[in-house]
């Protein structure tokens, strides 16, 4: 019989710590790669290369303080004012999350996410290209300069703006909203997510994650979902080979990117912290 539980909140010292922790060990792997690549492709170009992965890996770092701290503070406030998510777990699998709650919420934050960086740029943007105009202009790259006054004028119209802001809520709900059916189901097929879970204080501590069913889970969604933007992609006037590059991507992307997740949670929870969640019985 399973149990359903209400996610009331995230503790946002642990999600930071391990989601930054995950990134990074994913970056220095992904650099380490590129490396290697550069440098089977070009040779004379591989000491430069080298230089790539300290950079990767402070951005990594940086951005995944802000995404997961921001995020995890978001959630937080947004689950006083919306209704929260509701998950079921038989046993330790995770049978069922709740679609329309988890679509909005995760939609919102995407939405208050887009906003501040659209703010961001609207104060940092406007310099930089300002400048490289005027470098263009005195180099004599007219055509370069002027295109680039383009993309500021159409950066600055209403509409573009209109069509960023509701853009990303409607596009992320969706999408959120048919990847949490698609979940629902598989879970329905004997394929559901299993965590291995414990009690610690009021909180909730995931202390590891089934690397194979959280990949196969995520590679049916990215393939689904890949299929349905392909499938837009064809209607807008793109061809089939598009279709096809675009669902064999999104599988291949989802099963590398959720098996690699897993697996470095699994590494880096003892070490350096599991991810805590207040989960409330209904």
């Amino acid at each position: 019989m399973a149990s359903v539980k209400e996610l009331k909140s995230i503790d946002l010292n642990s999600f930071t710590i391990i989601g930054t922790g995950i990134s990074v060990l994913i970056a220095i792997l992904m650099s380490i790669l590129i490396t290697i690549g550069i440098g089977i492709i070009s040779p004379e170009n591989f000491a430069i290369s080298i230089y790539v992965i300290p950079t990767i890996i402070v951005g990594s770092f940086i951005c995944g303080i802000y995404q997961y701290f921001s995020d995890g503070l978001f959630f937080n406030f947004l689950s006083k004012k919306f209704r929260n998510i509701n998950v079921a777990f038989d046993n330790d699998s995770l049978v069922k999350v709740s679609t329309t709650e988890t679509a909005t919420i995760i939609a919102t934050i995407t939405l208050i996410q887009v906003l501040l960086i659209y703010l961001v740029s609207v104060l940092i943007l406007p310099l930089i290209i300002n400048a490289t105009i005027q470098t263009l202009m005195f180099g004599g790259q007219q055509l370069m300069a002027y295109s680039l006054y383009q993309f500021l004028l159409i950066l600055s119209q209403p509409i573009t703006i209109i069509m960023l802001i509701f853009g990303s809520f409607i596009i992320t709900f969706v999408f959120v909203l048919i990847g949490a059916y698609i979940y629902n189901l598989i879970a329905s097929k004997g394929r559901a997510i299993t965590l291995k879970l414990s009690k610690e204080n009021e909180m909730t501590a995931i202390d590891s994650i089934d690397i194979l069913n959280f990949a196969i889970a995520f590679t049916i969604i990215g393939g689904v979902l890949s299929l349905i933007f392909g499938i837009i992609m064809v209607i807008s006037g793109a061809n089939v080979m598009t279709l096809i590059t675009n669902v064999c991507g999104g599988v291949v992307y989802g099963f590398i990117a959720a098996a690699l997740t897993a697996a470095a949670y699994n590494l880096l929870a003892p070490k350096i912290g599991k991810l805590k969640i207040e989960l409330i019985d209904l």
